[in-house]
């Protein structure tokens, strides 16, 4: 098992960023295949495949909690050079997110046809989405070691590894897509069916890569299994931060799905405004990713920093990232601007979504500052294992402040979606705000474990 590098120098940060960068692009890559290739088959598919992804995103929300639970628990570790007590924190995800993708696949296969009805998907279009739907059921335990493993990677600082094996995913889900989904190479066309295996393939090979990659590390193999006596001791702190990530990501999935409600139900123009909301959302991307990228990056830094017993040097390290992604994402927001009606026009021939889309785009490229502050921002509390405070921030503004003015702007006072999305904004200044001092003044790194814990007698 190779020593952890624990520098907080600008080049250690730039060699743990970029690679996740280039990962988050490949993933939005992959979805973005995806959905060409379903809209080539026919708009039923492309259709049945958008809603079975929106509800992948509810059924990863045990895989990410765990993801957030390790990283604080991992890069702490390392940080207090606590080796052993790191290699079985992996050794437990790893595991727990192979047991927890069973269950939650087993219980998704039960129940997958009330959930398609309760989500009241068309008839026309029920046989597609229970098709993907049961494939995807079956690739489930891999998709949760898949993101498990590659969170590891990115606690212990080995970014490379993982970045290859994503390039590798990506074009194995980009060949049997186009092969068997639309017939070429002379494999044979499946259709849907294609697509939805095609992607569970994908899955699979990213997960058994990252496992072996981890083995060949030395962070997986047969002493990094954890005991029922160290489970005891270590498994409460990985709880304690991973119950809090799951609340915020399913108060925040269901925020989002509030906030689609609302547009499509405005009193004019509603239809447009959807698919404005969409397709923006699709460009807002492009500059969301890199922020999650500074946001996985700054979590391992913070929690090296606190696992060395240095607050005051994670908190420095937490104000740079955020100064360092704020202004290189406004800096790409500022390009972008005046060609909102060139991505417009690229993304919708219609004019009136051409028009929501640059009304979106208008308030969000705006937002972008504080957007990504607060994301950095929400990876500092991820590293510090202080979740509870994204919980309670994020999760307030969203319900508290976002949907009921979205609610009183675009339905009562001006009655189009102008008001949603001056509300989305105004919700993100609050959120940052609050976060800012959250980070200021509150003693946030006090959630970080001790160096030593009881459980290292267990090792």
């Amino acid at each position: 098992m190779p020593e952890p590098d624990l520098s907080i120098s600008p080049r250690a940060i730039w060699k743990l960023t970029w690679p996740q960068m280039l990962m988050m692009y490949l993933v939005f890559f992959m979805g973005f295949i995806n959905i060409w290739v379903a809209g080539r088959i026919s708009a039923d598919v492309q259709a049945a495949l958008g809603m079975v992804n929106q509800c992948g995103l509810f059924l990863m929300v045990v895989a990410m909690s765990m993801s957030s639970g390790a990283t604080a628990a991992v890069s702490q570790s390392l940080g207090a050079k606590r080796l052993r007590r790191a290699q079985r924190y992996v050794g437990t995800t790893v595991l727990g997110s192979l047991l927890a993708g069973i269950l939650v696949a087993l219980l998704g296969w039960q129940l997958g046809s009330p959930i398609l009805r309760t989500l009241q998907v068309p008839e026309r279009i029920l046989p597609v989405t229970a098709g993907f739907w049961g494939i995807t059921m079956l690739a489930l335990p891999a998709q949760y070691v898949y993101a498990a493993t590659g969170v590891m990677f990115r606690a212990t600082r080995q970014v490379l590894p993982p970045l290859w094996v994503a390039a590798t995913v990506c074009v194995f889900d980009l060949l049997g897509c186009l092969g068997l989904g639309l017939g070429w190479f002379g494999l044979p066309c499946m259709g849907y069916m294609g697509i939805a295996w095609a992607n569970a393939g994908a899955q699979c090979l990213g997960a058994v890569a990252n496992c072996l990659l981890l083995c060949r590390a030395g962070y997986l193999c047969r002493r990094a299994l954890p005991t029922m006596r160290w489970l005891r001791g270590g498994l409460p702190y990985l709880l304690k931060v991973a119950l809090p990530a799951g609340a915020a990501q399913i108060v925040w999935q269901s925020g989002y799905l509030m906030l689609f409600v609302l547009v499509a139900s405005l009193p004019f123009d509603s239809i447009n405004a959807l698919a404005g909301l969409t397709a923006g959302l699709r460009i807002e991307a492009l500059l969301f990713l890199p922020g999650m990228a500074f946001n996985m990056s700054v979590s391992v830094l913070v929690g090296n920093c606190l696992g060395m017993g240095e607050p005051a040097k994670a908190k420095r390290v937490a104000l740079q990232m955020i100064v360092i992604a704020s202004l290189g994402m406004s800096a790409v927001a500022a390009l972008l601007w005046p060609f909102r009606a060139d991505l417009a026009a690229l993304l919708s021939h219609e004019a009136g979504t051409q028009a929501q889309i640059i009304n979106y785009l208008t308030y969000n490229l705006l937002s972008t500052p504080f957007s990504i502050a607060s994301t950095v921002m929400g990876g500092v509390m991820v590293g510090a294992g202080a979740t509870r405070y994204n919980l309670m921030v994020y999760g307030g503004t969203f319900w508290l402040v976002r949907l009921p003015l979205g609610w009183l702007l675009g339905h009562w006072l001006w009655g189009t979606a102008s008001g949603v999305f001056l509300a989305m904004l105004v919700s993100q200044c609050l959120q940052t705000a609050i976060m800012f001092y959250v980070l200021l003044y509150r003693d946030w790194a006090r959630f970080a474990m001790r160096a030593r814990t009881d459980n290292d007698r267990f090792a």
